[in-house]
Order: C-alpha cells, then structure tokens, then sequence
C-alpha cells in the first residue's frame, strides 16, 4: 500500500477515495477516526488520508487526484455589466445581477 493523498477533511477523502473507486483504483481512507483525537495527536497526524491497495496504481490515483484538485478551481470574473469582479463559481453577477461569461 502506499498514501496518495492527506485530505483537509474525511469529506474530501471520501469524494477522492469515491473517484478512484470508480476508476477501478482499490483504496483505503486511513485516520477515519483521528479528529476526535485532535489535541492529543499532532494536526498532521490526524488528518484523513488515502492510500493505494496496488503500489503500480499509486502514480495514476496521484496524478488523478491533483487533476480533480486543480480542476475545482475556476478564475473570478468580471462582470461584463457593471465590471465587479466575482468568484469563479458564480453564473451571474452578484451586484446587478447579469449573466457572467462561461468559462
């Protein structure tokens, strides 16, 4: 087994550990249980994280799952009415209202 991913939250660990599931990808979500130790143990060592049944398979669910990452982030636009600038994951301005631009 070798880790792919620490994820922030045991959320996102199960969205990236659902995602390699689908991809036929075999994993584990390792510290399932950490948080509630949060205090005793070190941050870093209480974070969910996502290790790889098939060690061959480990370079594939990592660059699988830095894809999935990069790709959530959308840029801010600027609203084409008004010119206020909006967060990327917003379809109309949140000002005056006028559909922004796909992306």
């Amino acid at each position: 087994m070798q880790r792919v991913h620490i994820a922030p939250t045991l959320i996102d660990a199960q969205l990236a550990s659902d995602t390699l599931s689908g991809l036929g990808i075999a994993n584990r979500i390792l510290n399932i249980h950490a948080a509630g130790a949060l205090g005793d143990l070190p941050f870093l060592q209480a974070q969910p994280e996502i290790w790889v049944e098939d060690d061959a398979l480990a370079a594939r669910a990592g660059a699988v799952l830095k894809a999935l990452h990069s790709a959530a982030v959308t840029p801010d636009a600027a609203c084409p009415r008004c010119g206020d600038i909006n967060p990327g994951n917003f379809l109309s301005c949140w000002r005056c209202g006028c559909a922004l631009p796909a992306r």
